[in-house]
């Protein structure tokens, strides 16, 4: 349960919204694949000044729908894009797993800006500090225990917390980075003063990517140094999870 007694900052920012809209346009897409058969579908979207426009189209589809359920219910959870089929975003539009790279890279930038402050104060203190970006398009900075913290909500589809010294995840950690991309969340990490280790989908959280999360969470919880390099050297775990960090080389713990 939330102590109320502790920091709770709401944090509502385009890169906050982002987020949401990428989750809703990814389920949009998925049902155009699975309900009206579109091939190989592309976006294009027009932030603007207001509300996002998304174009969409596919090489072939039986139909082009009137409603996308996955959009009307981002407009249910107050995230309003609208949205319109285009024949020419076949052409001048792009991959999904495309865009997703370029929110991430926005969002990685702008939460551990927002976030670096914090880590001084897990340094003096030990107490951490939550980040959480939920579907609704708001971030939530939460203050939390010293060495501590956990999730105190679902829905969540992104989170970065603080540590007082290294940037390695917990088991605990990775346990709820499992369910955050199993709600196809796009990731999350910790960041402290000097470091920042995040992991985020590149593309469908698939059962191979959630093995392996598994294994890179055995190799954390026994701490097998040469394990954890292989994972940075690779950066990646599985196929559709990267490994985000400043980490060159992980020599002790």
């Amino acid at each position: 349960m939330l102590d109320l007694s502790k920091q709770f900052v709401e944090i509502s920012e385009k890169w906050t919204s982002l987020i949401a809209m990428f989750y809703y346009v990814e389920g949009a897409l998925y049902e155009l694949v699975e309900d009206y058969e579109c091939l190989n579908p592309k976006v294009r979207i027009d932030y603007g000044a207001g509300t996002p426009v998304v174009e969409y189209c596919c090489e072939k589809i039986t139909k082009i729908p009137s409603k996308l359920v996955s959009l009307e219910e981002g407009r249910e959870d107050n995230v309003v894009i609208e949205y319109r089929y285009s024949s020419e975003v076949c052409g001048r539009g792009e991959e999904l797993y495309s865009l997703l790279n370029k929110i991430t890279n926005h969002v990685l930038v702008k939460s551990i800006e927002l976030m670096t402050p914090y880590t001084y104060t897990t340094i003096h203190s030990g107490i951490e500090y939550l980040l959480v970006v939920l579907s609704n398009g708001k971030g939530y900075l939460i203050e939390g225990e010293e060495n501590r913290i956990a999730l105190p909500m679902s829905r969540v589809l992104f989170s970065l917390h603080t540590h007082p010294g290294n940037c390695l995840l917990s088991p605990h950690d990775v346990r709820s980075l499992s369910n955050t991309l199993m709600y196809r969340g796009i990731g999350g990490g910790v960041v402290s003063r000097d470091c920042y280790l995040i992991i985020v989908r590149s593309g469908p959280f698939t059962e191979e990517d959630l093995m392996e999360l598994i294994r890179f969470k055995d190799a954390l919880r026994k701490m097998r140094i040469n394990d954890l390099n292989r994972y940075l050297e690779r950066g990646f775990v599985g196929t559709n999870l990267r490994i985000r960090t400043n980490y060159l080389h992980i020599s002790s713990v």
